[in-house]
């Protein structure tokens, strides 16, 4: 006998939940420290066993703000844990979402490369100027 699926609306319900209350515990816990930590996204296990909490962290030192969160995620989770009215309740783990440097970098990149066109005009080849 196949077992029933969970229901997708709940998963994304639970997530929504984690990444409110979670927005609210991480304020507290981050009160004293530079920066701004800002949650990207939960991805909740389809048995609810697991969340992963992807945490963007700009104007500080993203890993000593990262090591200072996984060094408390006991509190953090006993925290959470009082915030739910589920039998079971996912385990938080988190990772440093760098996708936002990632993209600052690739911009960077292209104004670099059209700066150096520029500076740099070339004469245009026959290849380059195709006909569709």
């Amino acid at each position: 006998m196949e077992k029933p699926k969970k229901n997708p609306n709940r998963i994304a319900k639970v997530n929504s939940l984690i990444e409110h209350e979670l927005g609210i515990i991480l304020r507290e816990y981050l009160q004293g420290q530079k920066g701004l930590t800002t949650i990207k996204k939960v991805e909740t296990s389809r048995d609810m066993r697991w969340a992963k909490i992807w945490i963007s962290i700009l104007g500080a030192d993203a890993d000593q703000i990262l090591g200072f969160i996984n060094k408390n995620i006991y509190h953090i989770q006993g925290e959470l844990n009082k915030k739910f009215a589920t039998k079971i309740i996912p385990r938080i783990q988190f990772f440093l979402d760098t996708s936002g440097e990632y993209a600052q970098h690739i911009d960077e990149l292209i104004t670099s490369i059209h700066k150096e066109s520029r500076t740099n005009p070339q004469e245009p080849n026959k290849k380059d100027n195709l006909e569709i």
